[in-house]
Protein backbone atom coordinates (compact mmCIF):
# COMPACT_ATOMS: atom_id res chain seq x y z
CA UNK A 1 0.00 0.00 0.00
CA UNK A 2 1.58 3.32 -1.11
CA UNK A 3 2.40 5.91 1.96
CA UNK A 4 0.22 8.40 0.57
CA UNK A 5 -2.57 6.16 1.20
CA UNK A 6 -1.71 4.90 4.22
CA UNK A 7 -1.21 8.78 5.58
CA UNK A 8 -4.88 9.44 4.37
CA UNK A 9 -6.47 6.57 5.96
CA UNK A 10 -4.27 7.63 9.61
CA UNK A 11 -5.88 10.79 9.20
CA UNK A 12 -9.53 9.75 8.46
CA UNK A 13 -9.23 7.31 11.58
CA UNK A 14 -8.04 10.43 13.51
CA UNK A 15 -10.80 12.48 12.49
CA UNK A 16 -13.27 10.28 13.18
CA UNK A 17 -11.72 9.67 16.57
CA UNK A 18 -11.85 13.76 17.38
CA UNK A 19 -15.32 14.01 16.00
CA UNK A 20 -16.93 10.95 17.47
CA UNK A 21 -16.06 11.46 20.88
CA UNK A 22 -18.00 12.85 23.89
CA UNK A 23 -15.97 15.74 24.78
CA UNK A 24 -15.90 16.83 28.39
CA UNK A 25 -14.71 19.38 30.61
CA UNK A 26 -15.79 22.35 33.33
CA UNK A 27 -16.24 26.11 32.57
CA UNK A 28 -14.64 28.44 35.12
CA UNK A 29 -14.45 31.76 35.69
CA UNK A 30 -10.80 33.20 34.70
CA UNK A 31 -11.13 36.09 37.48
CA UNK A 32 -12.30 34.26 40.42
CA UNK A 33 -11.05 30.61 38.68
CA UNK A 34 -15.13 29.67 40.23
CA UNK A 35 -17.27 26.82 38.09
CA UNK A 36 -19.54 28.48 35.93
CA UNK A 37 -23.24 26.62 35.92
CA UNK A 38 -25.46 26.63 33.31
CA UNK A 39 -23.01 28.07 30.37
CA UNK A 40 -23.97 27.92 26.86
CA UNK A 41 -21.91 24.93 25.26
CA UNK A 42 -22.45 24.25 21.64
CA UNK A 43 -21.41 24.35 17.46
CA UNK A 44 -23.13 27.72 16.19
CA UNK A 45 -25.90 26.91 14.11
CA UNK A 46 -25.89 23.41 14.56
CA UNK A 47 -27.87 21.17 17.01
CA UNK A 48 -25.49 19.74 19.05
CA UNK A 49 -25.27 21.95 22.27
CA UNK A 50 -25.19 21.63 25.97
CA UNK A 51 -25.44 24.22 28.97
CA UNK A 52 -22.84 23.62 32.18
CA UNK A 53 -24.38 21.57 34.95
CA UNK A 54 -24.29 23.39 38.38
CA UNK A 55 -20.79 22.56 39.01
CA UNK A 56 -19.41 24.31 35.65
CA UNK A 57 -18.60 20.47 34.33
CA UNK A 58 -20.07 19.80 31.27
CA UNK A 59 -20.23 16.87 28.29
CA UNK A 60 -21.13 16.84 24.34
CA UNK A 61 -21.38 14.49 22.02
CA UNK A 62 -19.83 15.91 18.87
CA UNK A 63 -20.14 13.25 16.29
CA UNK A 64 -22.00 15.28 14.32
CA UNK A 65 -19.26 18.33 14.39
CA UNK A 66 -17.28 18.78 11.16
CA UNK A 67 -14.07 19.52 10.53
CA UNK A 68 -13.92 22.95 10.72
CA UNK A 69 -16.39 23.80 13.73
CA UNK A 70 -15.33 24.66 16.92
CA UNK A 71 -16.85 24.53 19.93
CA UNK A 72 -18.46 27.87 21.53
CA UNK A 73 -18.99 28.49 24.95
CA UNK A 74 -21.11 31.66 25.99
CA UNK A 75 -22.52 33.44 29.15
CA UNK A 76 -24.28 36.78 29.85
CA UNK A 77 -21.92 39.28 31.11
CA UNK A 78 -18.78 37.27 29.60
CA UNK A 79 -16.92 37.39 26.75
CA UNK A 80 -17.55 34.21 23.89
CA UNK A 81 -15.09 31.57 24.11
CA UNK A 82 -14.08 29.75 20.85
CA UNK A 83 -12.47 26.15 21.35
CA UNK A 84 -11.08 24.92 17.91
CA UNK A 85 -11.22 21.30 16.96
CA UNK A 86 -7.47 20.39 17.79
CA UNK A 87 -8.08 21.25 21.82
CA UNK A 88 -11.41 18.81 21.94
CA UNK A 89 -9.03 15.74 22.62
CA UNK A 90 -7.19 17.31 25.35
CA UNK A 91 -9.69 16.15 27.34
CA UNK A 92 -11.34 16.84 29.92
CA UNK A 93 -11.36 20.50 28.79
CA UNK A 94 -10.71 23.39 31.37
CA UNK A 95 -12.54 26.39 29.32
CA UNK A 96 -12.02 29.65 31.30
CA UNK A 97 -14.33 33.03 30.10
CA UNK A 98 -13.72 36.50 30.91
CA UNK A 99 -15.94 38.60 32.19
CA UNK A 100 -17.26 41.94 30.08
CA UNK A 101 -17.04 45.68 31.01
CA UNK A 102 -20.34 46.71 29.52
CA UNK A 103 -20.50 50.82 28.20
CA UNK A 104 -24.43 51.23 28.88
CA UNK A 105 -26.06 52.96 25.79
CA UNK A 106 -27.67 56.26 26.61
CA UNK A 107 -31.67 56.44 25.90
CA UNK A 108 -32.81 59.90 26.17
CA UNK A 109 -36.52 60.22 28.18
CA UNK A 110 -38.15 63.67 27.10
CA UNK A 111 -40.66 62.99 29.98
CA UNK A 112 -39.95 61.44 32.72
CA UNK A 113 -43.41 60.50 34.21
CA UNK A 114 -44.63 56.91 33.86
CA UNK A 115 -47.65 55.69 32.60
CA UNK A 116 -49.73 53.20 34.47
CA UNK A 117 -48.50 50.16 34.01
CA UNK A 118 -49.48 47.85 30.77
CA UNK A 119 -48.80 44.21 29.84
CA UNK A 120 -47.23 43.67 26.35
CA UNK A 121 -47.32 40.20 24.62
CA UNK A 122 -49.53 37.61 25.43
CA UNK A 123 -51.17 37.27 28.06
CA UNK A 124 -54.43 35.08 27.72
CA UNK A 125 -53.61 31.48 28.97
CA UNK A 126 -55.19 28.22 26.77
CA UNK A 127 -55.81 24.67 26.88
CA UNK A 128 -52.61 24.32 23.93
CA UNK A 129 -49.88 23.33 25.09
CA UNK A 130 -46.42 21.99 24.70
CA UNK A 131 -43.83 19.90 26.62
CA UNK A 132 -42.77 16.71 28.09
CA UNK A 133 -42.90 14.39 30.65
CA UNK A 134 -39.69 12.36 32.41
CA UNK A 135 -37.32 15.30 31.45
CA UNK A 136 -33.86 15.09 32.81
CA UNK A 137 -31.86 16.82 35.60
CA UNK A 138 -30.40 19.49 33.60
CA UNK A 139 -31.61 21.41 30.34
CA UNK A 140 -29.84 21.12 26.90
CA UNK A 141 -30.50 24.94 26.26
CA UNK A 142 -33.43 25.21 24.32
CA UNK A 143 -35.62 28.25 24.93
CA UNK A 144 -38.99 29.64 23.78
CA UNK A 145 -40.20 32.92 23.24
CA UNK A 146 -42.36 35.98 21.80
CA UNK A 147 -41.63 39.18 20.24
CA UNK A 148 -42.26 42.59 22.14
CA UNK A 149 -43.14 45.22 20.34
CA UNK A 150 -42.15 48.61 21.56
CA UNK A 151 -44.27 50.63 18.80
CA UNK A 152 -42.11 53.51 19.22
CA UNK A 153 -42.46 53.77 22.52
CA UNK A 154 -39.63 53.94 25.32
CA UNK A 155 -40.95 51.42 28.56
CA UNK A 156 -39.18 50.32 31.81
CA UNK A 157 -39.54 46.68 32.56
CA UNK A 158 -40.77 45.72 35.59
CA UNK A 159 -41.74 41.76 35.21
CA UNK A 160 -41.67 39.32 32.71
CA UNK A 161 -44.28 36.33 33.01
CA UNK A 162 -44.76 33.33 31.06
CA UNK A 163 -47.43 30.33 31.79
CA UNK A 164 -46.97 26.90 32.49
CA UNK A 165 -50.34 24.33 32.07
CA UNK A 166 -49.04 21.18 33.43
CA UNK A 167 -46.00 21.12 35.86
CA UNK A 168 -45.46 18.00 38.60
CA UNK A 169 -41.64 18.78 39.18
CA UNK A 170 -40.98 19.34 42.64
CA UNK A 171 -39.33 22.73 41.32
CA UNK A 172 -37.84 24.23 37.95
CA UNK A 173 -34.90 26.71 37.95
CA UNK A 174 -35.60 28.78 34.44
CA UNK A 175 -33.33 31.28 32.96
CA UNK A 176 -35.14 34.46 31.17
CA UNK A 177 -33.39 36.08 28.06
CA UNK A 178 -34.11 39.49 26.67
CA UNK A 179 -32.62 40.10 22.90
CA UNK A 180 -32.15 42.90 20.84
CA UNK A 181 -34.04 41.61 17.17
CA UNK A 182 -32.32 41.26 13.80
CA UNK A 183 -33.75 40.22 10.92
CA UNK A 184 -36.66 39.09 12.83
CA UNK A 185 -34.77 36.85 14.88
CA UNK A 186 -32.91 37.14 18.57
CA UNK A 187 -29.76 38.89 18.31
CA UNK A 188 -27.77 40.11 21.20
CA UNK A 189 -28.72 40.19 24.43
CA UNK A 190 -29.64 43.18 26.03
CA UNK A 191 -28.67 42.15 29.78
CA UNK A 192 -25.64 42.55 32.06
CA UNK A 193 -25.89 39.50 33.84
CA UNK A 194 -28.46 36.42 33.66
CA UNK A 195 -32.43 36.39 35.21
CA UNK A 196 -32.96 33.48 37.26
CA UNK A 197 -36.79 32.32 38.48
CA UNK A 198 -37.59 29.01 40.30
CA UNK A 199 -40.99 27.54 39.67
CA UNK A 200 -42.78 25.01 42.02
CA UNK A 201 -44.95 22.40 41.54
CA UNK A 202 -48.44 23.29 40.23
CA UNK A 203 -47.40 26.81 39.55
CA UNK A 204 -48.68 27.81 36.60
CA UNK A 205 -47.66 31.73 35.94
CA UNK A 206 -44.02 32.00 36.46
CA UNK A 207 -43.29 35.95 37.40
CA UNK A 208 -39.94 37.22 37.60
CA UNK A 209 -39.30 40.73 39.09
CA UNK A 210 -36.75 43.16 37.19
CA UNK A 211 -37.81 46.53 38.26
CA UNK A 212 -34.83 46.75 40.29
CA UNK A 213 -32.63 46.46 37.31
CA UNK A 214 -34.25 49.64 35.96
CA UNK A 215 -34.27 47.92 32.13
CA UNK A 216 -35.28 50.88 29.59
CA UNK A 217 -36.12 49.49 26.44
CA UNK A 218 -37.19 51.53 23.24
CA UNK A 219 -37.09 49.06 20.52
CA UNK A 220 -38.78 45.71 20.18
CA UNK A 221 -37.20 42.85 21.76
CA UNK A 222 -37.72 38.97 22.20
CA UNK A 223 -38.12 37.68 25.45
CA UNK A 224 -37.28 33.87 26.14
CA UNK A 225 -37.44 31.63 28.73
CA UNK A 226 -35.27 27.92 28.98
CA UNK A 227 -34.90 25.05 31.48
CA UNK A 228 -31.86 25.06 32.95
CA UNK A 229 -32.38 22.42 35.93
CA UNK A 230 -35.07 20.52 37.36
CA UNK A 231 -35.18 18.61 40.58
CA UNK A 232 -37.75 15.48 40.40
CA UNK A 233 -40.79 14.58 42.58
CA UNK A 234 -40.68 11.44 44.49
CA UNK A 235 -44.33 10.53 42.55
CA UNK A 236 -46.15 11.43 39.74
CA UNK A 237 -44.59 11.88 36.01
CA UNK A 238 -42.36 14.94 36.22
CA UNK A 239 -44.02 16.56 32.90
CA UNK A 240 -44.01 20.15 32.40
CA UNK A 241 -46.02 21.77 29.66
CA UNK A 242 -46.22 25.03 28.43
CA UNK A 243 -49.54 27.02 27.00
CA UNK A 244 -49.49 27.97 23.71
CA UNK A 245 -52.13 29.80 21.80
CA UNK A 246 -53.92 32.32 19.16
CA UNK A 247 -54.88 35.60 20.27
CA UNK A 248 -52.02 37.50 19.03
CA UNK A 249 -51.21 38.50 16.11
CA UNK A 250 -47.90 39.82 16.20
CA UNK A 251 -45.52 36.48 15.36
CA UNK A 252 -45.19 33.12 16.44
CA UNK A 253 -43.12 31.28 18.89
CA UNK A 254 -39.35 31.91 18.59
CA UNK A 255 -37.60 28.62 19.71
CA UNK A 256 -34.41 27.07 19.35
CA UNK A 257 -33.66 22.99 20.17
CA UNK A 258 -30.53 23.53 22.15
CA UNK A 259 -27.55 25.94 22.77
CA UNK A 260 -26.87 27.93 19.97
CA UNK A 261 -28.89 26.08 17.71
CA UNK A 262 -30.82 28.04 14.66
CA UNK A 263 -33.71 30.03 15.59
CA UNK A 264 -36.47 29.11 14.24
CA UNK A 265 -40.52 30.35 14.24
CA UNK A 266 -43.70 28.46 15.20
CA UNK A 267 -46.77 29.46 14.21
CA UNK A 268 -48.91 29.27 17.51
CA UNK A 269 -47.32 31.81 19.87
CA UNK A 270 -46.53 30.91 23.82
CA UNK A 271 -47.96 32.38 26.44
CA UNK A 272 -45.35 35.22 27.81
CA UNK A 273 -45.57 39.00 28.08
CA UNK A 274 -44.20 42.09 29.82
CA UNK A 275 -45.22 44.13 32.80
CA UNK A 276 -44.07 47.77 31.71
CA UNK A 277 -44.22 51.66 32.66
CA UNK A 278 -44.44 54.01 29.41
CA UNK A 279 -42.55 57.45 29.49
Amino acid sequence: MKRGIVGSIVMILFANMVLGQTVSGVVLDSTTQSPMAYVHIGVLGKNLGVISRDDGTFQIDLSEADSQDKLTFSSVGYHTQHVPQSSWKSAPLKVYLSPRIFTLREIVVEDSRLSDPVKLGRYQPTRTTSGQSGLQKFGWGGEWGLRIFSDGQTYRVTDINFHTRFNTMDSVLFRISIYSVEDNLPDSSLLQQELFVKSYKRDKWITKDISSQQLIIDQDVIVTFEVVQLWRSSSGNNALFFTHGKGYDRGGTYTRASSLAPWTTKGIPITLYITAEGY
